[in-house]
């Protein structure tokens, strides 16, 4: 399973799962049949579960009456593929979830018509014998459908899951970096940069910041303009080439939709005051 950034496993007999010593990230495991046990911090987990592994857990040890399904990827699969995601309209990328304090190498108890749906998808993915499992959109689809099964029990659940706050710094930066050119603020253009669907960073952001990625972005350069207005020493003609407006109309209407008032009125206020 060497240079792979997917693969999946089903397991008949009794069998080690040892994520720390492969070349993978995480793990998705569900138990069909029987149980499985993690003897360093001693946890079983039977029939139904559904367990949200990374490096950091122990090895699992499969009983021989236990029927596991595994899949295993790297952190890259969910990159490679972001494309699709946003057909899923995700809160959360798998990623987040794998690393979430709530399921960080924990399980879920499944529900009885949860299960069905869960052992019909790892079904379908693991009888996928093809070499283009990695790369195949139908596998990815129905991994993703698996995380979305997911979202919905979290938010019947009201379980939190936290967003990645090194995500959210690189954010920042890159919109500091980048505020003068409009066309890179794009949430197209932004979800690009970071490999993740435009659905997941807007869903990310308003989760992360409490406002609209738009609301957030238009208040930086509301806060740009009234800045050069008030220093005197930027022509209109300066601002509007300096942050990527089309023209002197299209600042002014920006501004008012935004003040209800003039850039000029703002200007001849900062001056009088």
């Amino acid at each position: 399973m060497t240079n792979l950034s997917f693969a999946a496993q089903k397991i008949k007999q009794k069998q080690k799962i040892e994520l720390n010593k492969s070349v993978f990230d995480f793990a998705l495991v569900y138990v069909l049949e029987g149980s499985i046990l993690s003897k360093e911090n001693k946890l079983k987990f039977s029939k139904g579960n559904l367990l949200f592994l990374n490096k950091t857990f122990e090895t699992l040890e499969t009983k021989k009456d236990a029927i596991v399904f595994v899949l295993y990827f790297s952190g890259s699969y969910f990159k490679d593929l972001h494309f699709i995601q946003q057909n899923f309209r995700l809160s959360f990328s798998p990623v987040d979830i794998f690393n979430s304090e709530t399921f960080l190498n924990r399980s879920l108890s499944l529900k009885k018509e949860n299960k069905k749906l869960t052992e019909q998808v790892f079904e379908l993915i693991h009888q996928y014998d093809r070499e283009d499992a990695t790369t195949s959109i139908f596998i990815f689809h129905q991994i993703m459908s698996l995380f979305a099964l997911v979202e919905n029990i979290v938010k019947d659940l009201g379980l939190p899951i936290h967003a990645s706050y090194e995500m959210s710094q690189e954010i920042e930066q890159y919109i500091q970096q980048n505020i003068y050119f409009p066309d890179k603020l794009q949430i197209k253009s932004i979800a690009d940069q970071f490999q993740i669907s435009a659905n997941y960073f807007g869903a990310f952001f308003k989760k992360r910041y409490a406002v609209s990625y738009k609301t957030y972005i238009d208040a930086i350069r509301i806060k740009l303009i009234e800045d050069r207005l008030a220093s005197n020493s930027y022509s209109m003609k300066q601002i509007v080439e300096e942050l990527g407006f089309s023209d002197e109309s299209h600042l002014t209407n920006f501004y008012k939709k935004k003040r209800n008032a003039t850039p000029s009125s703002y200007k001849r206020a900062k001056n009088s005051a």
